[in-house]
Protein backbone atom coordinates (compact mmCIF):
# COMPACT_ATOMS: atom_id res chain seq x y z
CA UNK A 1 0.00 0.00 0.00
CA UNK A 2 1.03 3.59 -0.70
CA UNK A 3 2.04 5.89 1.79
CA UNK A 4 -0.72 8.91 2.24
CA UNK A 5 0.55 12.42 1.27
CA UNK A 6 0.33 14.80 4.01
CA UNK A 7 -1.95 16.84 3.47
CA UNK A 8 -1.05 20.97 2.17
CA UNK A 9 2.23 19.23 -0.05
CA UNK A 10 1.99 19.93 -3.68
CA UNK A 11 1.37 16.45 -5.73
CA UNK A 12 4.91 15.76 -7.90
CA UNK A 13 4.26 16.63 -12.17
CA UNK A 14 3.16 14.77 -14.56
CA UNK A 15 5.18 12.56 -16.82
CA UNK A 16 3.49 13.99 -20.00
CA UNK A 17 4.03 17.62 -18.28
CA UNK A 18 7.07 17.00 -17.81
CA UNK A 19 8.45 15.70 -21.30
CA UNK A 20 6.32 18.69 -22.64
CA UNK A 21 8.44 21.06 -20.38
CA UNK A 22 11.79 19.46 -21.00
CA UNK A 23 12.11 18.13 -24.96
CA UNK A 24 14.56 15.50 -26.05
CA UNK A 25 18.44 17.08 -25.66
CA UNK A 26 19.20 14.60 -28.26
CA UNK A 27 16.43 16.32 -30.71
CA UNK A 28 17.30 19.01 -33.41
CA UNK A 29 16.87 22.42 -32.14
CA UNK A 30 15.14 25.07 -34.15
CA UNK A 31 17.86 26.94 -36.25
CA UNK A 32 17.53 30.72 -36.04
CA UNK A 33 16.46 32.87 -38.81
CA UNK A 34 19.65 34.27 -40.85
CA UNK A 35 20.15 37.71 -41.10
CA UNK A 36 20.42 38.50 -45.25
CA UNK A 37 22.87 41.39 -44.60
CA UNK A 38 25.78 38.62 -42.66
CA UNK A 39 25.57 36.76 -46.03
CA UNK A 40 27.08 40.33 -48.25
CA UNK A 41 29.07 41.04 -45.39
CA UNK A 42 32.21 38.56 -47.37
CA UNK A 43 31.37 40.48 -50.57
CA UNK A 44 32.12 43.75 -48.96
CA UNK A 45 35.10 42.37 -47.70
CA UNK A 46 36.52 41.28 -50.75
CA UNK A 47 35.27 44.22 -52.97
CA UNK A 48 38.59 46.37 -52.05
CA UNK A 49 41.12 43.44 -52.93
CA UNK A 50 39.73 42.41 -56.14
CA UNK A 51 39.73 46.60 -56.72
CA UNK A 52 43.39 46.74 -56.14
CA UNK A 53 44.00 43.45 -57.91
CA UNK A 54 42.28 45.04 -61.06
CA UNK A 55 43.67 47.83 -61.03
CA UNK A 56 47.65 45.94 -60.29
CA UNK A 57 46.66 44.38 -63.36
CA UNK A 58 46.09 47.46 -65.12
CA UNK A 59 49.49 49.24 -64.11
CA UNK A 60 51.34 45.59 -65.27
CA UNK A 61 49.86 45.73 -68.58
CA UNK A 62 50.52 49.65 -69.48
CA UNK A 63 54.18 48.79 -68.40
CA UNK A 64 53.79 45.63 -70.65
CA UNK A 65 52.67 48.22 -73.66
CA UNK A 66 55.56 50.61 -72.91
CA UNK A 67 58.99 47.72 -72.80
CA UNK A 68 57.26 46.67 -76.23
CA UNK A 69 56.72 50.17 -77.84
CA UNK A 70 60.48 51.29 -76.39
CA UNK A 71 61.82 48.23 -77.83
CA UNK A 72 60.31 48.79 -81.27
CA UNK A 73 61.61 52.25 -81.48
CA UNK A 74 65.05 50.93 -80.40
CA UNK A 75 65.40 52.72 -77.48
CA UNK A 76 65.51 49.78 -75.00
CA UNK A 77 66.92 46.81 -75.97
CA UNK A 78 65.02 43.44 -74.55
CA UNK A 79 65.97 39.67 -74.86
CA UNK A 80 63.79 38.01 -77.16
CA UNK A 81 62.48 41.01 -78.84
CA UNK A 82 63.26 43.30 -81.64
CA UNK A 83 64.23 42.30 -85.11
CA UNK A 84 67.80 40.98 -83.55
CA UNK A 85 65.98 38.10 -81.91
CA UNK A 86 64.31 36.87 -85.61
CA UNK A 87 67.49 34.72 -87.67
CA UNK A 88 67.20 36.91 -91.48
CA UNK A 89 69.31 36.59 -93.97
CA UNK A 90 70.80 40.56 -95.53
CA UNK A 91 70.53 40.93 -99.21
CA UNK A 92 73.18 40.35 -100.31
CA UNK A 93 74.34 42.72 -103.34
CA UNK A 94 76.64 45.73 -101.38
CA UNK A 95 78.45 44.74 -98.57
CA UNK A 96 77.22 47.81 -96.76
CA UNK A 97 73.78 46.69 -96.80
CA UNK A 98 71.29 47.26 -93.70
CA UNK A 99 67.97 46.32 -92.27
CA UNK A 100 66.08 48.08 -95.26
CA UNK A 101 67.61 44.85 -97.73
CA UNK A 102 66.39 42.04 -95.24
CA UNK A 103 65.77 39.01 -97.74
CA UNK A 104 62.26 38.38 -98.56
CA UNK A 105 60.84 41.41 -97.20
CA UNK A 106 57.98 42.86 -99.03
CA UNK A 107 58.30 45.81 -100.58
CA UNK A 108 61.82 46.90 -99.53
CA UNK A 109 64.08 49.00 -101.13
CA UNK A 110 67.28 47.05 -102.47
CA UNK A 111 70.17 49.29 -102.26
CA UNK A 112 72.87 49.33 -105.66
CA UNK A 113 74.57 47.09 -107.17
CA UNK A 114 78.36 47.24 -106.49
CA UNK A 115 80.34 49.28 -108.58
CA UNK A 116 82.43 46.22 -109.93
CA UNK A 117 79.18 44.34 -111.70
CA UNK A 118 80.20 44.19 -115.28
CA UNK A 119 77.77 45.79 -118.17
CA UNK A 120 74.92 43.86 -119.43
CA UNK A 121 75.96 41.31 -122.08
CA UNK A 122 78.24 38.33 -122.35
CA UNK A 123 80.41 38.50 -119.93
CA UNK A 124 84.46 38.80 -120.98
CA UNK A 125 85.73 36.06 -120.64
CA UNK A 126 85.57 32.99 -118.63
CA UNK A 127 83.10 32.71 -115.81
CA UNK A 128 84.35 32.53 -112.49
CA UNK A 129 84.72 28.82 -110.52
CA UNK A 130 82.49 27.74 -108.28
CA UNK A 131 83.84 28.75 -104.95
CA UNK A 132 85.47 26.00 -102.76
CA UNK A 133 82.55 26.21 -100.04
CA UNK A 134 79.42 25.45 -102.70
CA UNK A 135 81.79 23.37 -105.35
CA UNK A 136 79.89 19.28 -104.16
CA UNK A 137 76.51 21.86 -103.50
CA UNK A 138 76.47 22.78 -107.07
CA UNK A 139 76.09 19.28 -108.59
CA UNK A 140 74.06 17.92 -105.91
CA UNK A 141 71.33 21.06 -106.52
CA UNK A 142 71.30 20.60 -110.08
CA UNK A 143 74.31 22.50 -111.91
CA UNK A 144 74.09 24.47 -114.69
CA UNK A 145 70.50 23.34 -115.13
CA UNK A 146 69.30 25.02 -112.08
CA UNK A 147 71.77 27.23 -111.10
CA UNK A 148 73.68 28.30 -114.20
CA UNK A 149 77.49 29.74 -114.33
CA UNK A 150 78.87 31.54 -111.72
CA UNK A 151 78.53 35.45 -112.49
CA UNK A 152 80.78 36.56 -109.31
CA UNK A 153 83.65 35.30 -107.31
CA UNK A 154 82.49 33.44 -103.52
CA UNK A 155 83.32 36.46 -101.15
CA UNK A 156 82.34 36.97 -97.75
CA UNK A 157 79.10 39.38 -96.85
CA UNK A 158 77.77 40.37 -93.56
CA UNK A 159 80.10 36.67 -91.93
CA UNK A 160 78.29 34.75 -94.36
CA UNK A 161 80.41 33.12 -97.83
CA UNK A 162 77.77 33.43 -100.92
CA UNK A 163 77.95 33.40 -104.65
CA UNK A 164 75.65 34.17 -107.57
CA UNK A 165 74.99 32.20 -110.42
CA UNK A 166 72.87 33.08 -113.60
CA UNK A 167 70.09 31.39 -112.14
CA UNK A 168 70.31 31.87 -107.83
CA UNK A 169 72.65 32.44 -105.03
CA UNK A 170 74.40 29.76 -103.00
CA UNK A 171 74.67 30.70 -98.91
CA UNK A 172 76.90 28.97 -96.67
CA UNK A 173 75.28 28.85 -92.88
CA UNK A 174 77.62 27.78 -90.61
CA UNK A 175 75.35 27.49 -87.73
CA UNK A 176 74.43 24.38 -89.88
CA UNK A 177 77.28 22.48 -90.04
CA UNK A 178 76.76 18.91 -90.43
CA UNK A 179 73.59 19.07 -91.28
CA UNK A 180 71.55 19.40 -95.04
CA UNK A 181 71.57 22.65 -94.38
CA UNK A 182 75.28 24.08 -94.77
CA UNK A 183 74.49 25.36 -97.83
CA UNK A 184 71.13 26.57 -98.94
CA UNK A 185 69.54 28.40 -102.06
CA UNK A 186 68.71 32.14 -101.55
CA UNK A 187 65.08 32.91 -102.16
CA UNK A 188 65.24 34.35 -105.47
CA UNK A 189 61.83 34.59 -106.62
CA UNK A 190 60.68 35.74 -103.36
CA UNK A 191 63.16 38.70 -103.31
CA UNK A 192 62.27 39.44 -107.07
CA UNK A 193 58.63 39.30 -106.49
CA UNK A 194 58.52 41.36 -103.68
CA UNK A 195 55.73 44.28 -103.49
CA UNK A 196 53.61 42.28 -106.28
CA UNK A 197 50.72 40.23 -105.32
CA UNK A 198 49.71 37.49 -106.97
CA UNK A 199 45.93 36.42 -106.80
CA UNK A 200 45.50 32.53 -104.83
CA UNK A 201 44.27 29.27 -105.70
CA UNK A 202 41.00 28.23 -104.05
CA UNK A 203 41.17 25.28 -102.31
CA UNK A 204 40.56 21.85 -104.18
CA UNK A 205 41.77 18.14 -103.93
CA UNK A 206 44.99 17.84 -106.01
CA UNK A 207 44.98 15.14 -108.25
CA UNK A 208 48.28 13.29 -110.33
CA UNK A 209 48.16 16.04 -113.17
CA UNK A 210 47.39 19.05 -110.85
CA UNK A 211 48.78 19.49 -107.45
CA UNK A 212 47.27 22.01 -104.74
CA UNK A 213 49.73 23.62 -102.13
CA UNK A 214 47.52 24.78 -99.27
CA UNK A 215 51.37 26.53 -97.75
CA UNK A 216 50.88 28.59 -99.89
CA UNK A 217 47.34 28.42 -101.96
CA UNK A 218 48.73 27.97 -105.05
CA UNK A 219 48.48 25.08 -107.67
CA UNK A 220 50.72 23.76 -109.72
CA UNK A 221 50.58 21.31 -112.63
CA UNK A 222 51.26 20.25 -116.60
CA UNK A 223 55.03 20.75 -117.75
CA UNK A 224 55.72 22.72 -114.82
CA UNK A 225 55.16 20.12 -112.20
CA UNK A 226 56.75 17.56 -113.87
CA UNK A 227 59.96 20.15 -113.97
CA UNK A 228 59.51 20.41 -110.42
CA UNK A 229 59.13 16.52 -109.55
CA UNK A 230 62.09 16.10 -111.37
CA UNK A 231 64.59 19.18 -110.24
CA UNK A 232 64.64 18.56 -106.73
CA UNK A 233 60.81 19.90 -105.98
CA UNK A 234 60.62 21.47 -102.64
CA UNK A 235 64.32 20.61 -101.62
CA UNK A 236 65.80 22.65 -104.36
CA UNK A 237 63.10 25.33 -105.60
CA UNK A 238 60.62 25.95 -102.89
CA UNK A 239 56.95 26.18 -102.79
CA UNK A 240 54.90 28.16 -105.49
CA UNK A 241 54.29 31.39 -104.89
CA UNK A 242 52.01 32.37 -108.05
CA UNK A 243 49.83 30.39 -110.45
CA UNK A 244 50.90 30.35 -114.14
CA UNK A 245 50.76 33.41 -116.54
CA UNK A 246 51.51 35.21 -119.29
CA UNK A 247 54.36 37.34 -118.47
CA UNK A 248 56.35 39.80 -120.84
CA UNK A 249 60.46 39.31 -120.29
CA UNK A 250 63.33 41.17 -120.59
CA UNK A 251 63.56 39.71 -123.97
CA UNK A 252 60.28 41.61 -124.92
CA UNK A 253 58.94 38.06 -125.47
CA UNK A 254 55.88 37.24 -123.61
CA UNK A 255 55.94 33.93 -122.01
CA UNK A 256 54.27 31.56 -119.58
CA UNK A 257 55.62 31.64 -116.38
CA UNK A 258 55.40 30.71 -112.44
CA UNK A 259 56.84 31.90 -109.83
CA UNK A 260 58.75 29.83 -106.98
CA UNK A 261 60.31 30.77 -103.80
CA UNK A 262 64.35 29.84 -105.29
CA UNK A 263 63.11 30.65 -108.82
CA UNK A 264 60.75 31.01 -112.07
CA UNK A 265 59.47 28.69 -114.71
CA UNK A 266 59.12 29.76 -118.05
CA UNK A 267 57.59 27.70 -120.90
CA UNK A 268 59.83 28.12 -124.24
CA UNK A 269 57.26 25.87 -126.46
CA UNK A 270 60.07 26.46 -129.08
CA UNK A 271 61.65 23.93 -127.74
CA UNK A 272 58.70 21.34 -127.18
CA UNK A 273 59.68 17.58 -127.14
CA UNK A 274 63.47 18.19 -125.52
CA UNK A 275 64.18 18.82 -121.89
CA UNK A 276 64.73 22.59 -122.62
CA UNK A 277 61.12 23.19 -122.56
CA UNK A 278 60.99 24.17 -119.13
CA UNK A 279 63.32 26.86 -118.54
CA UNK A 280 64.53 28.40 -115.16
CA UNK A 281 64.53 32.26 -115.42
CA UNK A 282 68.19 33.95 -114.94
CA UNK A 283 66.95 35.91 -111.71
CA UNK A 284 70.22 35.66 -110.40
CA UNK A 285 71.43 38.11 -113.23
CA UNK A 286 68.90 40.40 -113.03
CA UNK A 287 69.36 40.58 -109.21
CA UNK A 288 73.01 40.99 -109.18
CA UNK A 289 72.60 43.75 -111.79
CA UNK A 290 69.61 45.18 -110.36
CA UNK A 291 67.68 44.97 -113.23
CA UNK A 292 64.31 46.09 -114.05
CA UNK A 293 61.79 43.60 -113.73
CA UNK A 294 58.43 43.10 -114.46
CA UNK A 295 55.19 44.17 -112.73
CA UNK A 296 52.72 42.03 -115.10
CA UNK A 297 49.51 41.42 -113.09
CA UNK A 298 48.35 37.63 -112.58
CA UNK A 299 45.03 37.03 -112.82
CA UNK A 300 42.56 35.45 -110.83
CA UNK A 301 42.81 32.09 -110.98
CA UNK A 302 39.59 29.88 -112.64
CA UNK A 303 38.28 27.88 -109.31
CA UNK A 304 39.33 24.41 -109.47
CA UNK A 305 35.77 21.92 -109.26
CA UNK A 306 35.71 19.84 -106.05
CA UNK A 307 34.97 16.44 -107.04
Amino acid sequence: MSEAKPAGEPEAPKRTEYVAESPNPLAPRPVPPIDETDSERPRRDMAPLMRGGMIGLLVFAGLLALLLLFSGLGWLSLPGFGVAAVPTRELILDESADASSVLGGVGEAYPGPPATVPPPGPPPGPPPPVGAQFEGYYYVFGGERILGRPVAEAREVNGRMVQWFERGRMEHWPEFTGTPYEVQLGRLGVEYTAGREFARQGYFVGASELRFFPETSHALGGAFMRFYDQNGGLAVLGYPISEEFDEVLADGGTYRVQYFERVRMELHPEHGGTPYEVQLGLLGTAMYRNESRPNTVQPIPTPVPLP
